[in-house]
């Protein structure tokens, strides 16, 4: 049976990689480049590199590998331009001058792409990250900013943020497998992977329109939450919220996005073909290029946040089986978690044994953990 689940992941899996749409796209049914990014000075540009095209009257969008890299209008080159081509480029841009303009370099098959030259605004102000139980529901907890964008306001602000926590995963392993032998013994030294870090960023832009708004301030804007059962409640969370000042054009082609993307998240529905770039083919001019490049200078907050609004539960046994076959059972990920008395067998009787789960339940690191203690941690 577990071989056929991991038959069943692996064909979803795959079939993940192609995501239709629902638009037509004119003019031709080739190959269109496709270039996403944020060019962030003081912070981490990125870059999203696909291509969309006509399969059967619909549009599918493929991730293609290319290198991307910013460069100033000094010559300044930031990003490494001899690396592996990539989907996704993360380019550190900390120490990049304020008072220059940048653009995007980026090279796909033969063809080199340009954005236009860009003059980021200076930053916003993050004055306040505020971590407390939601108002209308208090089983989750709320992330909040207040922003002044200061003296190049447009009306428009992007957010951002990244955030690590400390956990535990669900059992503490006591036992050992004999790989040689295949006999499960318990474990006579300590544990080392009970407590992990982990890390996760958000997976786009916040927009905010306050350019209705008196006085011209955000205050207490909901930048994220999640329920105090989650993980990242254990022991202690941080997170860092990241705001730039936006021009109403970027604001409105990117609202205009966000408006007509599909469910599966394409940014390019219902008629991609018609919204505007600022990106060009260097070597092809007459060659159809879509997406956007933005550029801003970033303002920042981080906050920490103990274990106060902590709701323990206990962990889910459903996943956990008694073990028929070791060998096969190791092999296919699982390992011994814990001693239990659960049922087994159609007359529901109850067996004192060892019992075998998936190694995220005893490993926080096979969970998506890192032993490493960030550099900011307090």
């Amino acid at each position: 049976m577990k071989k056929v689940l991991l038959i069943l992941i692996t064909i979803a899996l795959a079939a993940s990689c192609i995501y239709p749409y629902d638009a037509e796209l004119k003019g031709t049914d080739e190959n269109i480049v496709v270039l996403e990014g944020e060019i962030i000075v003081g912070g981490v540009s990125t870059m999203r590199i696909s291509t969309v095209n006509s399969f059967s009257g619909q549009i599918y969008n493929r991730e293609t590998r290319g290198v991307a890299t910013v460069e100033d209008d000094q010559g300044v080159v930031y990003g490494d331009p001899s690396i592996a081509p990539s989907n996704y480029a993360s380019i550190p841009m900390e120490t990049a001058p304020a008072n220059r303009k940048y653009r995007f370099r980026v090279g796909v098959g033969g063809d080199v792409y340009y954005s236009d030259w860009l003059q980021p605004l200076e930053p916003p102000v993050v004055e306040d990250v505020h971590i407390g139980l939601m108002p209308s529901d208090s089983s989750n907890v709320q992330v909040t900013a207040s922003i002044d964008p200061g003296k190049d306001a447009s009306g428009y602000v992007g957010i951002t943020y990244d955030e690590t926590w400390e956990f535990h995963v669900d059992y503490m392993c006591r036992y050992v497998l004999d790989t040689k032998s295949w006999r499960v013994t318990e474990r006579t030294e300590d544990y080392p992977n009970y407590w992990c870090w982990r890390s996760n960023s958000l997976n786009g832009v916040i927009l905010v329109n306050y350019s209705q708004i008196e006085g011209g301030k955000i205050v207490s804007f909901p930048v994220m939450n999640f329920p105090r059962i989650n993980n990242r409640n254990h022991k202690k969370y941080s997170i860092n919220v990241h705001a730039i000042n936006i021009p109403e054009s970027t604001y409105k082609y990117l609202k205009n996005l966000d408006d007509i993307s599909s469910s599966n998240g394409s940014l390019f529905t219902p008629n991609p073909g018609e919204m505007p770039s600022n990106l060009y083919c260097e070597s092809d001019p007459d060659q159809r290029v879509m997406g956007y490049v933005t550029a801003s200078k970033v303002g920042s907050k981080r906050v920490f946040m103990d274990s106060r609004y902590f709701t323990p539960q206990e962990p889910s046994t459903s996943y956990l089986f008694i073990s028929e076959d070791h060998k096969e059972d190791y092999e296919f990920g699982f390992y011994p978690v814990d001693l239990f008395n659960l049922p087994k067998g159609q007359d529901g009787s109850y067996v004192e044994t060892v019992y075998w789960g998936p190694m995220y339940c005893i490993d926080c690191i096979a969970a998506g953990g890192t032993k490493e203690k960030p550099d900011f941690w307090q």
